[in-house]
């Protein structure tokens, strides 16, 4: 319990450490370029979203509740992440080519480039889902399964070929894979790393194609006027129910408090960093080749709420308060498009 209560404290400091950055990131950064300022803002927000996974570990932790609970939480994360793809990032582009194909002035280029558009989407969500779903074979071949229910189901499903998957089989399969990979602290790693680095590139590249319209119309925007709401919020809100699910498995499979906290804590500075590289690779590349990037993005991150999330939910509290929480994390995400 003491390590709980330190690195809650941390957390906290954490916390307040962001929450003074932002709210004298305005004033504060008034000296420096615009691109390094913009820069720093695209860090803070990947901090900030992503602050919710040691805080997720936390809740599990300390309070460990119960199968059913932790099916609904993780649900309602399922849902406010299908949101934040299907708001931010699926929906603009999809928006961008009828407005193309539709174009007033009929003219060829103007539809050429809404098929390219379309089809750098379509080509990066489908090469998405397939480096995710080879990747997580791979880290779970390694001991990686382990690291949270979902993980475990979709490992024994291809090994055995089957659907039905018991609870003793999971808990068996933890605690197997444990001892045979001696905890399988780097493949567990890994497996968070690639949950999370299609979406550090989404929180960079979402925050830059904002940036980018209030530019267009002149002046310099605030902080708070450049902020995904929807996308933060739908991360924010799917990062909290992975972490507290997945640090309850790692800790049952007999990993220390401590090193769960650090893992966490070192996505989260991951995460930022990759916002960071987010924004700066949107804003040095041509347009459609972003495009198939937040495609890449958007696949692999639908793949893992598909292979992973949903069933880990279903299995721990039952198809029909999974499909409630899923519906209604999807549209407390959505609601927050009323504050953009």
């Amino acid at each position: 319990m003491r390590k709980v209560i330190i690195a809650l404290l941390i957390v906290i400091v954490f916390l307040m450490g962001g929450w003074l950055i932002w709210h004298n990131s305005e004033s504060a950064a008034d000296f420096l370029h615009p691109t390094t300022k913009y820069a720093i803002w695209a860090f803070i927000i990947g901090a900030l979203v992503t602050i919710s996974l040691p805080m997720g570990a936390m809740a599990g932790l300390a309070f460990k509740p119960g199968s059913r609970m932790t099916a609904i939480f993780t649900a309602f994360g399922a849902g406010a992440l299908l949101a934040a793809l299907s708001v931010e990032l699926i929906a603009p582009t999809v928006s961008e080519i009828v407005g193309q194909s539709e174009s007033p002035t009929h003219m060829a280029h103007d539809k050429q480039h809404a098929l390219l558009t379309m089809g750098a989407l379509l080509i990066g969500c489908i090469a998405g889902g397939f480096l995710f779903y080879t990747l997580d074979e791979l880290i779970n071949s390694k001991g990686g399964f382990i690291r949270k229910v979902g993980s475990t189901i979709s490992h024994l499903t291809h090994k055995k070929n089957h659907v039905a998957i018991e609870a003793k089989e999971i808990s068996h399969a933890q605690k197997e894979g444990a001892e045979e990979h001696g905890g399988a602290p780097m493949a567990i790693w890994l497996g968070l790393l690639i949950d999370g680095i299609p979406e550090s590139f989404v929180i960079g590249a979402g925050f830059l194609a904002i940036l980018s319209a209030k530019l267009a119309v002149g002046g310099t925007p605030g902080f708070s006027e450049v902020l995904p709401y929807t996308l933060i919020a739908g991360l924010f809100l799917s990062n909290f129910p992975e972490s507290l699910s997945a640090s309850l498995g790692m800790k049952k499979s007999g990993m220390s408090t401590g090193k769960i906290m650090m893992m966490w804590m070192s996505l989260v500075l991951i995460i930022a960093l990759g916002s960071l590289a987010g924004y700066y690779i949107g804003a040095s590349i041509p347009h459609t080749i972003e495009i198939g990037i937040e495609g890449l993005a958007a696949g692999a991150m639908l793949t893992m709420i598909a292979q992973t999330m949903i069933p880990e939910a279903v299995h721990l509290g039952g198809s029909k308060a999974v499909g409630l929480s899923t519906l209604i994390g999807y549209l407390s995400a959505v609601a927050f498009k009323l504050f953009e």
